[in-house]
């Protein structure tokens, strides 16, 4: 009984069937007006989204300078910027001189060539696969372990603590959305960048950019080994050595880190961290970081230990 409810009587039908004549039609009409409302909405989004991204484009074309595809190529692999209009060998052969001539090096002899050697032709492989194998090298973005940006990849891990790496990727987001939108750095001519580098209003577009440059700008070129006791009277014997591109770029980003680190926070919560660092970055570019009287003091050691070179170590310590 709880469930009884009481049935229309037949004029109830009736006068609900009339009021549905009458309002199906406006409310038709209706539905597609909003339905045409829509639809033109969502074209005008869409040619106001295809305007601005023309703007942006004309307006990064009128920027004069800029790097080229491959010239980033060089910056991402070697850690420095070949001139532009370099055939492929001598834009392989750029970075090294490049850094032949930070450290003081003579280039090696026009002469100089390296001898080729001659190799068997490898034998056509047999199909015996279902589908065909897919063709090496993979292109970029198709690895699940190297999926990203070698330099982003490798200072996200610098930054991951406890094995926390979502939260090293997400500081590293937060931090090429803050370089992203900050305006252009003020390049101070006392601690210049690497050479051929692109104007400042180009590095707030490409943020990945923007932080491989002020990273490799800051890099060491060498490190000082000390042999415990080789100089003799129980001082140690300092030898420079030189370091790879991955080696100067973990020293350099140590060294932000320590100086991030070290500063006041400003607050909390989960920006703070990406926003000091950001920061930093943007005062290595612009020659305000206490990093650059890192490097020149590292260097003026590695200079005045040139000479221990040919220096034989002191058996004993003694």
């Amino acid at each position: 009984m709880a469930n009884w409810r009481p049935q229309p009587s037949e004029q109830e039908i009736e006068s609900k069937a009339v009021l549905e004549e009458h309002r199906g039609p406006a409310e038709k009409e209706n539905q597609t007006q909003q339905t045409q409302q829509s639809s033109e909405h969502e074209v005008e989004s869409k040619a106001a989204i295809e305007e601005l991204m023309s703007a942006a484009e004309k307006e990064t074309e009128k920027l004069p300078g800029g790097l080229t595809e491959a010239q980033e190529e060089a910056l991402y692999n070697e850690g420095a910027i070949p001139r532009p209009g370099f055939t492929q060998e001598e834009m392989e052969a750029e970075p090294f001189l490049a850094l032949l001539d930070q450290a003081g090096i003579a280039p090696p002899p026009d002469g100089f060539e390296d001898v080729e050697v001659e190799t068997a032709p490898r034998p056509t492989p047999v199909a015996t696969h279902k589908f065909p194998l897919p063709q090496l090298p993979l292109p970029p973005h198709s690895h699940l372990k190297q999926r990203y940006h070698p330099v982003l990849d490798q200072l996200t891990n610098l930054m991951m603590r406890d094995g926390k790496k979502s939260l090293a990727q997400r500081n590293m987001a937060m931090v090429l959305n803050f370089l992203r939108t900050s305006p252009p750095p003020i390049i101070n001519p006392k601690y210049p960048l690497l050479p051929n580098a692109p104007p400042p209003a180009h590095l707030p577009l490409n943020p990945v950019l923007y932080l491989t440059l002020a990273v490799d700008s800051v890099a060491p070129l060498v490190q000082i080994r000390r042999i415990a006791g080789g100089a003799g009277g129980g001082r140690p014997l300092e030898l420079p050595q030189p370091l790879r591109v991955r080696q100067r770029r973990r020293a350099a980003f140590q060294w932000i880190l320590d100086v991030v680190n070290k500063k006041p926070s400003k607050g909390s919560g989960r920006t703070q961290f990406a926003h000091r660092l950001s920061e930093e970055i943007i005062a290595v570019v612009e020659g305000r970081s206490p990093v650059w009287e890192k490097r020149l003091a590292l260097h003026k050691l590695g200079t005045a230990s040139r000479a221990n070179l040919t220096a034989k170590p002191v058996k004993g310590g003694k």
